[in-house]
């Protein structure tokens, strides 16, 4: 039987342990504690590691405790039970602020902090918020609870496959126009912009959407003209893309304005919107991306609905 280090077992571990047992949800448990789901991972990852025993197995419906959680509840249940009588233990947890942690795409992450914390500020919202960008781990994140909601540039289909109901997702916004970006002296602007030409060129994926294996718009149409494409590097960052293209041969194609719009003031760079007729040739083959929004199924949170209300306007005006 493995040695159990009860020294580093905490009071807010055996709350989550009971929390679980007798909810199946993280979302529900955060709530009742008022902690951020990022901390109830964090804190069962820790006890899975004391026990030596995964404790929970996850099924569609929540967090399902097994033979040996069963076991625990009980002892775990009579010790919360008592410390209950500790006031200070209360007071730490009433007068805690929760935290959101929001995950959107990279290239425009930084269109969000200065829009979302001047409504909390000004509608006097008693929590906190951190925002960053959407990335491979994004989607694990959000199932495990570390991420509290996301928004994505993808497919609505992809999220729906990966996801099965078990969260909402949204389509917030469909991304029609295409905008190419580039090296002020690049080659390619000698020349007439298509998507043949486009193709010659080393090509930088920008976005990774629901589901990180899938493809670009771009992309599935060169596969499907049979073009063979470069895809020289993926960068996620709007400085380290723009330093990078302005560097080397490479060029892209953003479906952001706010993107386009940056490039004003950077004369190194030339940035155009690719013609009407060579997106439409895109789209035949592949739908425009869209701006997905993935949240948990829990339409009690006020807190949530008030910020999911939020990051809908910020991307719906400035995206």
């Amino acid at each position: 039987m493995k040695h159990i280090d009860f020294e580093k077992l905490d009071m807010l571990s055996l709350m989550i342990i009971v929390g679980l047992c007798e909810n199946k949800s993280a979302t529900h448990v955060s709530k009742i504690l008022n902690i951020p789901q990022s901390k109830i991972s964090r804190c069962l990852r820790n006890v899975r590691t004391i026990f030596g025993n995964e404790l929970f197995f996850r099924k569609k419906y929540g967090l399902i405790p097994n033979e040996y959680a069963k076991r625990i509840y009980p002892i775990a249940k009579e010790i919360v039970e008592n410390a209950h009588g500790f006031n200070n233990l209360a007071d730490d947890h009433k007068n805690s602020e929760r935290w959101f942690e929001v995950a959107v795409p990279g290239l425009v992450t930084y269109l969000y902090p200065k829009a979302l914390m001047q409504s909390i500020r000004n509608e006097d919202k008693q929590f906190h918020l951190n925002i960053v960008p959407w990335n491979s781990s994004t989607l694990q994140g959000i199932q495990d609870g570390e991420i509290t909601m996301g928004v994505c540039c993808g497919n609505h289909q992809d999220a729906i496959k990966l996801l099965e109901g078990e969260y909402e997702i949204e389509s917030v916004k469909q991304l029609e126009e295409v905008f190419l970006i580039c090296s002020s002296k690049h080659p390619l602007l000698q020349q007439e912009i298509s998507l043949e030409t486009i193709a010659k060129y080393p090509f930088v994926k920008t976005d990774l959407g629901c589901n990180p294996h899938s493809t670009c718009p771009f992309e599935d149409w060169c596969h499907r003209n049979e073009l063979p494409l470069d895809i020289e590097i993926s960068i996620s960052s709007v400085s380290s893309l723009f330093n990078y293209l302005e560097e080397s041969q490479a060029v892209c194609l953003v479906p952001y304005k706010a993107i386009y719009d940056m490039l004003t003031d950077i004369p190194s760079l030339h940035g155009c919107k690719l013609a009407e007729s060579e997106t439409m040739r895109m789209a035949s083959v592949a739908l425009p991306k869209t701006v997905e929004m993935v949240t948990p199924l829990d339409s009690d949170d006020s807190d949530l609905v008030w910020l999911k209300d939020k990051v809908r306007e910020v991307t719906l005006a400035l995206v």
